[in-house]
């Protein structure tokens, strides 16, 4: 397996994230883990594009040049028209085994040149902050994940603490749900008290729960 950065290298327009996602902004994923450096985000909509070329990229591919598409494709843009984010994915290490980190901890991250700092309060634009939290592991995770671990997201950006990481897998399973639950829902809608999903790794097993940001 290969870890892999992505890193924003174009905005071709205007990034109507607030704070705009900007030439140089990254993340990383190392076995299925999502990294974000101290006091950088994810933006949600550019999130979802990434997340079908991800899970191959970090592979080994078996078939030649011209047989696999895979191979040429390094290049994603966010589906905002008006901002058009251009992505590039890269492998940057061969991997045997990741380390492990899991915990909270604190959300908030100290901030670097360049940074971006997560703002405080639970509502930005109208839209709740949300918090994703493993409530229960009734399994055994392949990611380490466990009771504790976190990410939150403010508006369309997602933050995972410092020095954590938070398992694809299951994020992409939360991910769906989230922008409906940043807003106000009327009695009767049947995600207004359905506050749980799980991971879908059946070996896992792997219950978050979605709430307001503390």
């Amino acid at each position: 397996m290969y870890e892999l950065k992505v890193t924003a290298t174009r905005v071709l327009g205007t990034c109507t994230a607030d704070p705009a996602v900007k030439a140089g902004d990254s993340f990383t994923v190392r076995d299925g883990d999502v990294r974000i450096p101290d006091g950088g985000f994810i933006c949600l909509w550019a999130l979802q594009a990434l997340l079908p070329l991800i899970t191959p990229k970090e592979r080994e591919i078996s078939e030649k040049k011209d047989q696999d598409w895979m191979w040429r494709v390094s290049q994603v843009q966010c589906p905002d028209p008006k901002g058009r984010v251009i992505y590039e994915i890269e492998r940057t290490a061969r991997i045997e085994k990741p380390a492990g980190i899991s915990g909270c901890g604190d959300v908030t991250a100290s901030t670097g040149a360049g940074d971006h700092q997560e703002p405080s309060g639970g509502v930005e634009g109208g839209l709740r902050c949300l918090q994703v939290v493993v409530e229960e592991v009734k399994g055994k995770c392949s990611s380490g994940l466990k009771p504790g671990d976190c990410f939150r997201l403010r508006s369309g950006r997602l933050y995972i603490p410092r020095g954590r990481h938070f398992c694809l897998y299951a994020l992409h399973a939360a991910l769906p749900l989230l922008p409906v639950m940043q807003r106000p829902l009327p009695e009767g809608d049947w995600m207004k008290d359905d506050d749980e999903v799980i991971c879908p790794d059946p070996a896992g097993n792997v219950i978050m729960r979605i709430e307001p940001c503390p």
